[in-house]
């Protein structure tokens, strides 16, 4: 397991220094993801290696998302004015995401 805590935080420092370095308009964290997976796509690490910490992190996620609603709190008075846009937004991302989602499932869903 210390294996895979090493290379998953191993590829968020890639992604940091790499948005750091590029001046990247993304988040180092994304660009972590995409690097760790193309990595495991390349099979040059295993899923094996990496497998139990990210099951281990994925159990414990509700906890991460704590310290951003606290923070959030802090852009009430923005929240109250925008929140109809921010609902509207919300919704509608989702059911676009589900709608394509849907789509590549049925175009490259294994299976029928």
């Amino acid at each position: 397991m210390f294996k895979g805590i090493l290379y998953i935080f191993s590829f968020l420092a890639l992604g940091e220094i790499l948005v750091y370095l590029c001046n990247l308009p993304i988040a180092g964290n994304i660009v972590g993801m995409v690097a760790i997976f193309i990595a495991l796509k390349l099979k040059l690490i295993k899923l094996n290696d990496v497998k139990p910490a990210s099951d281990q992190f994925i159990k414990y996620m509700v906890l991460f998302f704590v310290p951003y609603g606290v923070g959030l709190m802090t852009f009430y008075d923005i929240l109250k004015i925008h929140w109809l846009a921010i609902v509207v937004s919300t919704v509608a991302s989702t059911i676009l995401t589900l709608y394509i989602t849907g789509i590549i499932l049925q175009k490259f869903g294994k299976g029928e």
